[in-house]
């Protein structure tokens, strides 16, 4: 059985963990940098795991081979 979300999903979420255990290791004046990035990575990781859920969805709604459309 396939995960809920992508790797492409996961990627960017292991990289907004990282950045925000990077925070208290940043130079004060260089912490906008981590928050930043951890914005764009959870961006990232909220768009790429719609997509994988809804093409998921539309998966599940295909009708199999040789079924007719009703009407």
């Amino acid at each position: 059985m396939k995960g809920l979300i992508g790797r492409r999903a996961v990627f960017f979420l292991v990289v907004a963990i990282m950045c925000a255990l990077l925070i208290p290791a940043a130079p004060a004046e260089f912490r906008w940098v981590n928050l930043v990035m951890i914005g764009i990575a959870l961006f990232w990781t909220i768009m790429l795991a719609g997509e994988d859920l809804a093409r998921r969805r539309a998966r599940s709604r295909r009708r199999p081979p040789g079924v007719e459309h009703p009407g």
